[in-house]
């Protein structure tokens, strides 16, 4: 009887519950308007212009869904640019970062040499983007700087996408590491069956993309062999 007695009068009134709902409701309300959900993500800042991604683009690429299949519904032609987009599924750890254009092929020339040279200095995250011959735009990030290497390097946090013309982001399986090798005469992002997700040769004039292990992707452009015309190298500031 004493326990059911203590039990008993351990139980909280009608009046405590009330009472304690009403104090978590008002914490719940306090902690919202201490810290409010953002409105919308936060835009790269690029330290100029880019020649390859355009107004739609950049905004949809940092803290969104990650899938292949993810399909935002905008709401006008411009309505995210391509940093912006690219940004909802950057790594937490840079965004709101400012971003420089170490490489263009329009003022450093069609050379992988040359994009290993202006990568020289850099140990931060990489944003490459491209446009072939289709005016198709795709690209990578990579968690680290593009260079040179006897294998390959790089985390989990890389991955490869596409604009066709909405966003599409392949990330990282899980199945192996293959993430960023660079050579003399090619550039390989992700791998698996003898296949690359996405390779450049060493005149960044042409280039490959197949489904690979790595990122589950799809092939980048509308052929699986494409033309460089023009490609950025973003590196964080």
């Amino acid at each position: 009887m004493k326990g059911l007695r203590w039990c008993y009068t351990r139980l909280p009134s009608q009046a405590e519950d009330d009472l304690s709902g009403k104090e978590g409701e008002e914490e719940e309300d306090e902690k919202e308007e201490a810290v409010p959900a953002p409105e919308d993500p936060v835009e790269p800042q690029l330290v100029e212009a880019s020649q390859v991604m355009g107004a739609s683009e950049i905004r949809q690429v940092g803290h969104g869904p990650g899938s292949k299949d993810f399909n935002p519904e905008p709401e006008g032609p411009a309505h995210l640019s391509h940093p912006r987009q690219l940004s909802l599924h950057l790594p937490p750890r840079v965004t709101g970062h400012s971003w420089s254009l170490a490489f263009c092929t329009s003022r450093d020339g069609f050379s992988l040499r040359s994009l290993y040279r202006r990568m020289e200095g850099h140990s931060g995250p990489v944003l490459l983007v491209l446009r072939d011959q289709d005016g198709q735009m795709f690209g990578a990030f990579s968690s680290s700087a593009l260079r040179l290497s006897k294998g390959f390097y790089g985390t989990g946090e890389t991955f490869l996408f596409s604009f066709s013309p909405q966003l599409k982001v392949f990330k990282w399986t899980g199945n192996n590491s293959f993430f960023v090798k660079g050579d003399l005469d090619s550039l390989m992002m992700g791998s698996g069956s003898g296949q690359f997700g996405l390779w450049l040769d060493g005149d960044l004039y042409r280039g490959g993309s197949h489904p690979c292990a790595t990122f589950n992707n799809e092939v980048l452009a509308r052929q699986e062999q494409f033309c460089i015309m023009e490609l950025e190298a973003w590196a964080l500031s």
